[in-house]
């Protein structure tokens, strides 16, 4: 069965990115020339997906809403400039073979956010994307999923293998029967893997049958969570690919980093002065 919807969860506050998010919402910060969103929703296209449900709140609507959507005074404006048009392309044909839905996130967490698309999900498969992770590799991670899905008909999650002074306190994943997953664990002197879940899943709708079973901490309800009581019925990816944080000013500088490196209009200035910063600060 193809998958056609997948959900992308950007309905925080993006208080770690402060004071920048007090008027602009964080996946609208530029990854150079894109917003940070249009990276996710891009890796979504090319898996197959073919509608995206964004979990949002009332302060990131409209703003996501006029990218996604065609501005034909400005198509007007750049007609007839090659290199402008040329900019505009990946993203008008995103645009163009795309449907997008735009819900209100009700629920705190990532179960809340995931809670507030149900009615748009009814007897279905589907993505579930976080909107703080950016992963880059050769097989779109969704795709990867995807595989695994097809193969074993069960939910699957993505997840990412750390080094052990990497490890956080809790969400470590233990797994049984090679990739099954088992649990989520606190961390402790013997871990069960270095593995945590990352924000990448395909889901079916079962998962919406189990939210009165969960309970609410620091006022959220989170998906890892939910995802326990089917046990066996999800599998783990391990992915390959590499992985950014953009919802960290850290992370978000890495990703520009990283993009600046691989465009040939930016790449050798770029290095150059990075070499410069590298050796002035040295002496």
């Amino acid at each position: 069965m193809k998958l056609k919807k997948c959900v992308i969860t950007i309905g925080g506050l993006g208080t770690r990115m402060l004071p920048i998010t007090k008027t602009v919402s964080k996946e609208m910060i530029p990854i150079i020339d894109v917003p940070t969103i249009f990276l996710q929703v891009k890796e979504a296209y090319l898996s197959g997906f073919k509608e995206i449900i964004f979990v949002v709140s009332k302060k990131n609507i409209d703003l996501i809403k006029s990218f996604f959507s065609i501005d034909n005074s400005l198509m007007k404006e750049i007609q007839g400039n090659k290199e402008k048009v040329k900019m505009m392309e990946e993203v008008l044909e995103i645009i163009k073979n795309m449907k997008f839905t735009y819900v209100i996130q009700k629920i705190r967490g990532t179960y809340g956010a995931l809670w507030s698309a149900r009615n748009y999900l009814k007897n279905e498969t589907f993505g579930v994307m976080y909107g703080d992770d950016l992963v880059i590799s050769d097989t779109p991670l969704l795709k990867q999923l995807i595989m695994e899905y097809e193969r074993t008909n069960n939910m699957v999650v993505a997840c990412r293998t750390l080094k052990e002074d990497e490890l956080p306190n809790f969400g470590i994943v233990k797994y049984k029967d090679g990739n099954v997953l088992d649990n989520i664990c606190y961390k402790d002197s013997i871990n069960p893997s270095n593995d945590i879940i990352q924000g990448r899943f395909i889901l079916n709708s079962d998962i919406f049958k189990v939210k009165n079973k969960l309970v609410y901490h620091s006022n959220e309800l989170q998906l890892p969570t939910a995802l326990l009581h089917f046990k066996d019925q999800v599998r783990c990816v391990v992915y390959e690919g590499l992985y950014f944080n953009i919802g960290s000013k850290l992370g978000y500088l890495k990703a520009n980093i990283y993009f600046g490196l691989k465009r040939s209009d930016m790449h050798d200035e770029l290095l150059n002065f990075i070499k410069e910063i590298k050796k002035s600060s040295s002496k």
